[in-house]
């Protein structure tokens, strides 16, 4: 009998057939680690088997909390344990605060693992270009967790954006808000310093907030010309609220535009202000530049109401995506590319240096 044909290769976005789950260990035990936990269970592709904090006792609760086989007392202690048999990881989820992002994901790339880092990707543009590098020079997977980029509702603002580009001179103003008034404001208040109020932790308004009216900004439109920026700081050093301004010399086709995008955010505010992005004749409004889910086109002939469904775990699209790009052994992704991560944090430094919030790592 002759040797069957051998079954053709799968396509660079697809993975193989019946690929084994991508092993997942988790950084940190707080609110991130709990909604990758919440993905985890609807994301067949996906298995959390480990979880590392540098509070021992928290690893462990959240191990025995969430059926998840093995705790570490910190990363360097998982990524060691992550190499025996029986015990192996694929990825690992940085969840921990802004200032650690960086150093934690070298140390895994460094070590062979796969890394989905949580937003800010990075507190200086250095610390990113180390990263990246790592990355490639380990041939190993690495994004940063704009969970945005994978929502329904920056699909249908992707689709409705070629409309605005196409109306006059395409867009000349845009107004991205990113406004929440802080659950750790009242621990401040009374005299603590919650990492979210903490420079040295990497906190503060423009890492925490200003990233995702920012990263929006850089999806659409890629890296501004230039930036400029303004906000207030707490006693403890780091902002609690500001606007960053983004101009723009050329679109994305490469044509001269006079667009200016102003990014408003804030810890100390509700916030009810929409997002827009307006041309001529069209003006484009979203209810949440993070999650944007009621969104309109408007224009001459009235309004289209664009608005989505987003239902399901916070992460889980985020989630089943990078398990789908690292099973068919990708190492980045095009939807939210490296570059993009990096451009977001200069523009990040460059408006914290304006402001006055000092990081560590700062010059």
């Amino acid at each position: 009998m002759s040797e069957p044909a051998a079954a053709p290769a799968p396509s660079p976005g697809t993975p193989p057939a019946a690929a084994p789950p991508v092993r997942i260990g988790l950084v940190g035990a707080g609110f991130i680690a709990r909604w990758m936990m919440e993905a985890v269970a609807v994301v067949p592709g996906a298995q959390a088997v480990a979880v590392a904090s540098a509070h021992p006792e928290r690893a462990e609760a959240f191990a025995a909390a969430h059926r998840i086989a093995r705790s570490y007392a910190g990363l360097p202690q998982m990524l060691e344990g992550g190499r025996r048999a029986g015990a192996e990881i694929d990825l690992i989820h940085i969840g921990s605060p802004n200032v650690l992002h960086a150093e934690q994901a070298v140390a895994a790339l460094d070590a062979g693992y796969h890394v989905l880092v949580e937003k800010p990707f990075a507190l200086h543009p250095r610390q990113a270009e180390e990263m990246i590098a790592a990355a490639r020079r380990n041939d190993r997977f690495l994004m940063e967790g704009w969970l945005t980029a994978f929502e329904p509702g920056a699909r249908t603002v992707r689709r409705a954006l070629p409309d605005l580009l196409a109306d006059g001179p395409g867009p000349h103003r845009a107004l991205l808000v990113k406004e929440q008034f802080s659950s750790r404001m009242a621990a401040y208040r009374a005299g603590g310093l919650p990492p979210a109020f903490d420079p040295a932790a990497g906190g503060g308004s423009l890492m925490d907030l200003g990233v995702y009216p920012v990263s929006m900004a850089v999806h659409l439109f890629g890296e501004p010309a230039r930036v400029r920026a303004a906000g207030r700081l707490l006693a403890s050093g780091a902002d609690s609220h500001g606007v960053v301004v983004l101009d723009y010399e050329t679109l994305p086709d490469g044509r001269a535009t006079d667009l200016e995008v102003v990014c408003l955010h804030s810890k100390t505010s509700r916030g009810a202000a929409p997002s827009s992005i307006a041309s001529d004749n069209l003006a484009l409004s979203m209810d949440d530049v993070q999650w944007p889910r009621r969104i309109a086109l408007t224009g001459p002939q009235g309004e289209q109401d664009l608005s989505v469904d987003s239902d399901g775990p916070v992460l889980a699209r985020e989630l089943a995506e990078v398990c789908r790009l690292v099973a068919c052994g990708r190492r980045e992704s095009d939807l939210h590319p490296l570059e993009a991560s990096l451009a977001c944090v200069r523009v990040l430094a460059r408006a914290r240096e304006q402001v006055g919030v000092r990081l560590p790592g700062d010059e």
